[in-house]
């Protein structure tokens, strides 16, 4: 079965934003995304299933690969996906070329189309030099599979074709919103999508007060990488502070810390009149994401007026440009063996080292295993000698990796007390036990200074590394505790959790509360003699 979807774009109607959504995750979410609106983008959806394609609002539809898959899907094989985007570049490459300027590629990533063809799509708008966006989900982990796989594959594919990416996890939404049924579930992935979409293509498209431009966005989100988008609304006394504090807090993208960030794109839209922004409401905000990001921080900002906000304020943060994070396979280690831990933490220790090119210089204190050279002193150099160059108050001088050059001794200006010498072998014997006694008078001994100069810098180095694991654990600790803070399901565990059993601790010989362990004896004194008296009147048999 063959099925051609036509779709006619003219270039002076199109808009330059377009919204793609690739497979079925992708299209889903555009088409939740096309019945809200987005203002001044243009919706298409790309799919190798046909029939999915016809039940879709969207106008405009590309099917992919209709030779390849017949129209019935890639069954879950992202190496058909790409085959079929491959298949259908000369509709992709008409589509582009309408005026398109900056391009959202949305995808679920995990399946065949939206993981095999989002990649091949952004490829060919990267080429054309069109601003790609990428806002993909991850799968739920109760999907299984190969899905997990199939996502990290494609995410690192890509990551190479599109300026800027944002990942959603869903497996935060049952975090966020507890125990949802399948539907729902998915219907909050699009809703997400959506916010995330609409909140960037917005800040370029709807028109404000104080405008963001397309080059401003591409400034920002061109060859940024990985960002973090966090939009939010507030209204009261203290609306603006809750309002970034909100948009920074957003827990439903995969990393809302914006620390490190170069370039940040800001929206501010409030209503009009005497509820539009003031100066100092601004300069809270600005000072806010300084705060979070970094005094180094660029902010380009937006401002405008919205009649259905009326007294509330809505920020919205994107963030790029900081160091990429990327989540790493968990990595099983043999409690029972000491030496595969060991291993583990050297290893780790060096690749951190690696990645961030620390060097660390260790200071040579003595080296005594070089030779010591003599050299015969010519008889014209003789007279030049002043006594003060063999003795200078006992103290010991040590020149490392120099030479001694002979102008630093032939210059030097004769003084008064001039010294004849007969026999330059005396001398040099006399310089030799001088300089044995002021080694022997300070107690340097060879095996001494190298054995316990090793030591010392043996216990600095592992005190260094102890110091360093122990606050990266610490660190990690503080950042799981807060990201439970911020959700319910985190909240809850928290609560019902004793500490002991977070931290997993285990008591031994633990009495049972229903177990009297108090006495009812108390200690009496009739004069020199000690008694036992019962019913000790202080203290009650069932205890609270």
């Amino acid at each position: 079965m063959k099925t051609n979807f036509e779709f006619q774009l003219p270039k002076n109607q199109s808009s330059v934003i377009k919204v793609l959504g690739v497979g079925g995750g992708g299209s889903n979410a555009v088409n939740y995304m096309h019945s809200n609106g987005i203002k001044g983008v243009d919706f298409v959806v790309c799919n190798t299933d046909s029939q999915a394609l016809e039940a879709s609002q969207v106008p405009v539809k590309i099917q992919l690969g209709a030779e390849l898959t017949e129209g019935l899907g890639a069954g879950s094989n992202p190496d058909i996906g790409k085959k079929a985007a491959e298949e259908s570049i000369d509709r992709i490459n008409e589509l582009l070329d309408s005026n398109t300027k900056m391009l959202f590629i949305t995808a679920g990533m995990g399946g065949g189309t939206g993981t095999g063809a989002a990649p091949v799509i952004a490829e060919v708008a990267k080429q054309k030099g069109i601003l790609t966006v990428g806002v993909v989900t991850n799968p739920f982990s109760t999907e299984g599979g190969n899905r997990k796989k199939y996502a990290k594959d494609g995410l690192v594919e890509l990551r190479k074709s599109v300026d800027t990416l944002l990942i959603i996890n869903n497996d935060k939404l049952i975090e966020v919103y507890g125990d949802l049924t399948l539907s729902k579930a998915f219907a909050k992935a699009n809703e997400v999508l959506n916010t995330a979409t609409k909140g960037i293509a917005e800040v370029i498209s709807q028109h404000l007060l104080v405008n963001i431009d397309l080059n401003d966005a591409r400034r920002v989100l061109q060859n940024s990488g990985t960002a973090v988008m966090g939009q939010s609304e507030a209204s009261g006394e203290n609306r603006a502070i809750e309002a970034v504090e909100g948009a920074l807090d957003s827990p439903l993208l995969n990393d809302n810390d914006i620390f490190g960030a170069e370039q940040v794109l800001l929206k501010i839209v409030t209503g009009p009149g005497d509820d539009e922004i003031k100066m100092s409401e601004l300069n809270k905000i600005k000072s806010k994401i300084q705060q979070a990001a970094g005094n180094d921080v660029n902010i380009i900002e937006g401002v405008g007026i919205d009649n259905d906000l009326e007294s509330s304020i809505s920020v919205t943060v994107i963030a790029t440009g900081f160091e990429q994070k990327i989540d790493k396979d968990p990595v099983k280690i043999n409690l029972s063996d000491s030496n595969n831990i060991e291993d583990y933490i050297t290893k780790e220790k060096v690749a951190e080292d690696d990645d961030k090119k620390i060097e660390i210089l260790q200071t040579k204190i003595f080296n005594f295993d070089n030779e010591v050279l003599v050299q015969e002193i010519s008889n014209s150099d003789e007279n030049n000698i002043n006594n003060k160059s063999f003795v200078d108050e006992n103290k010991i001088i040590f020149e490392l990796d120099s030479e001694i050059k002979p102008d630093h001794i032939s210059n030097a200006e004769l003084t008064k007390d001039e010294v004849n010498i007969d026999n330059p072998a005396v001398i040099i014997d006399e310089i030799d036990k001088i300089n044995d006694d002021n080694l022997s008078d300070n107690n340097f001994e060879k095996n001494d200074i190298t054995d316990s100069s090793k030591t010392e810098i043996d216990k600095n180095v592992s005190s260094i590394s102890n110091k360093s694991l122990e606050s990266r654990e610490r660190e990690e600790r503080l950042r799981e505790i807060s990201k439970k803070l911020r959700t319910p399901s985190g909240l809850t565990y928290l609560e019902e959790q004793p500490a002991y059993k977070r931290n997993n601790v285990t008591l031994e010989n633990v009495p049972k509360s229903d177990k009297e362990d108090t006495t009812n004896f108390t200690l009496e004194q009739n004069g020199e003699d000690i008694t036992l008296k019962k019913n000790n009147s202080f203290l009650h048999d069932n205890v609270d």
